[in-house]
């Protein structure tokens, strides 16, 4: 006879198989899990040698570059710096439409003409109001700015006291009927003292105005204009 198998030979090798299915759905679930996170990582697929490289399917996605636009120059006739100064010519030829009424003026006054006096009162109040103007001008976009404006006040500033000065004396004048003499007068000399002032602060500032004028085209003042 033929020896038999034994006991539970058959059991066991009926039952191998189906303790084997486990592992091995295990085995495709880990290696899914692992596919996927490969894939949501981002990593190139592997090639045979081993190297990790772009798929030549898959283009390279550029960073986008922002192309820099250079920023044109201000225009020297279109910018802050020339507005300011046609500002400050304004006030300038303002200026000298005051100043040169004034010497006409004076000698009015002096042949005891009360539109004389009348004249000088008038530039008078137009002078203090040029020395505020002058006092809240903006000048931070010109070079040089700050000393421009500082000669400009202080010549205003003593312009002005002269022509208050000159008014008070041709008041006085016309009011005694003219008889006393003019170059003796307190108030007229003090008119011709700050007179004297302005002109040299009026000099001090021509000459950083000079520059300005000739960049934004503008009038060329002189001392005697202003």
């Amino acid at each position: 006879m033929e020896p038999r198998p034994p006991a539970g030979h058959d059991d066991w090798g009926s039952l191998g198989p189906r303790r084997r299915t486990p592992l091995i759905f295990v085995g495709l679930a880990l290696s899914g899990l692992a596919l996927a996170w490969w894939i949501l990582a981002g990593r190139p697929w592997p090639f045979a040698d081993g190297d990790a490289q772009v798929r030549q399917d898959e283009t390279p996605i550029l960073a986008e570059v922002e192309e820099l636009t250079p920023v044109p120059e201000e225009d020297p006739s279109t910018g802050e710096a020339a507005r300011q100064a046609a500002k400050l010519d304004d006030l300038l030829t303002n200026s000298h439409s005051a100043r040169s009424s004034l010497s006409e003026a004076i000698a009015r006054a002096s042949k005891c003409e009360s539109d004389g006096r009348d004249t000088i009162q008038s530039i008078t109040t137009n002078r203090r109001d040029q020395l505020s103007l002058a006092r809240a001008l903006d000048v931070t976009a010109l070079p040089g700015g700050p000393a421009l404006k500082e000669a400009l006040v202080e010549a205003l500033d003593a312009s002005y006291e002269a022509d208050a000065a000159f008014l008070s004396w041709a008041r006085r004048h016309l009011g005694k009927g003219c008889t006393a003499a003019i170059a003796q007068d307190p108030d007229y000399q003090r008119g011709l003292d700050r007179s004297g002032t302005a002109q040299a602060a009026k000099a001090r500032f021509v000459e950083a105005w000079r520059p300005l004028a000739e960049t934004y085209d503008l009038t060329r003042w002189k001392a005697d204009d202003i």
